[in-house]
């Protein structure tokens, strides 16, 4: 060791050790900056009313970019809808939200100088942030152009740009290579409840015409129209605007009516019916309903001999002396409900022969 390097060694030990003790912040992986590698981020998609010429399923678009752009920046994203576009953008500047989405030609945003808006989406809406939040316009232009310059982002823009309504498709003659924005989960989910994936599609086209931001009057929500109590019941969570989570806690909910009925319905095909009719009414009522043809002798096990004992529950005497616990029931509904989902799977049958 020369004499210039001895000289000056405990001097480089001291900086190896402070090195190694505290190393530069851009030395870090992005594990070390954040241990659990993800970013909490808050976002609202607040399109309510919006309708883009470009893209016919705009919220389904948006939250689906969402979602692979959080992978791609390793960010856990919390997405929820609102319809108050004062609201969520007066939160992005108090700090309460990370990102927002919105029509980019709302005129509100120009009185909000000090948001960041991001590159416009296909559909002309643009995701908006503030500086220093958990996500950057820059990060997120970043994901943007590397999910636009990937292999399947025109199959994305093709799933969520048509119409999907059955009927005129059928009519139109035409070859379409999606029968819905959600071919893929359909037929995954589909295959676990042993079902035709397009009478599933025709169960969801019946539900919310394909849009995770459809919610009932009594507060049902998603592509399968889910309570919240269904769906924490039917897997584990309260999530009902993901479509996955949707879909797999509406086929939970659906393989359990399947049991239930299974020793009623004369066929497969007679027992989607009865799990229809369940799905709709509840279970409750079209056990009810079974109840009521026994104790009059009445054949039940096809929808078909089911529905004509429909009518005897719309007499109370009938109920009460029968201690029917679901009380009276109309069924004009359930079996609309049924005749339409069957019609729908003869239509998409055709669209995806």
């Amino acid at each position: 060791m020369g004499k210039g390097i001895r000289k000056y060694f405990p001097y480089l030990i001291c900086v190896g050790l402070l090195l190694f003790v505290w190393p530069p912040h851009s030395y870090r992986s992005p594990e070390e900056k954040n241990p659990d590698g993800m970013t909490q981020a808050k976002c609202v998609i607040a399109l309510g009313g919006y309708k883009s010429k470009a893209v016919s399923y705009s919220i389904g678009f948006n939250y689906e970019m969402l979602r692979r752009a959080a992978d791609i920046l390793r960010c856990d994203m919390e997405i929820t809808l609102s319809a108050n576009q004062r609201a969520v953008l007066d939160s992005l500047e108090a700090g309460v939200l990370d990102l927002a989405v919105l029509p980019f030609a709302d005129s509100s945003l120009a009185r909000h100088p000090g948001l960041q808006k991001c590159s416009i989406m296909a559909d002309s809406t643009v995701w908006v942030t503030t500086e220093g939040r958990a996500l950057s316009a820059a990060s997120l232009n970043t994901s943007l152009s590397s999910l636009k310059y990937s292999q399947d982002y025109n199959n994305i823009l093709e799933r969520f740009s048509p119409s999907y309504e059955p009927y005129s498709r059928v009519a139109s003659g035409r070859h379409f290579n999606n029968a819905s924005p959600y071919d893929s989960i359909l037929k995954e989910a589909a295959k676990e409840l042993g079902w035709d994936w397009r009478m599933l599609a025709s169960l969801v086209w019946q539900e919310s015409r394909f849009r995770i931001e459809s919610r009932s009057r009594r507060g049902a929500e998603g592509l399968l129209q889910l309570m919240e109590q269904t769906a924490i019941a039917y897997n584990g969570s309260a999530e009902r605007l993901d479509p996955k989570e949707n879909l797999r806690a509406g086929v939970n909910y659906l393989k359990k009516l399947q049991r239930m009925f299974r020793e009623d319905a004369a066929s497969e095909e007679e027992l989607i019916r009865f799990t229809l009719a369940a799905f709709n009414a509840g279970e409750g009522r079209i056990k009810d309903c079974i109840k009521l043809a026994q104790s009059k002798g009445l054949p039940y096990s096809t929808w078909t001999e089911l529905k004509a004992a429909i009518p005897f529950m719309r007499d109370s005497l009938t109920i009460d002396s029968l201690e029917i616990r679901t009380g009276v029931f109309k069924g004009v509904e359930t079996i609309a409900h049924v005749e339409k989902t069957d019609s729908l799977y003869k239509a998409f049958c055709i669209i995806a022969p």
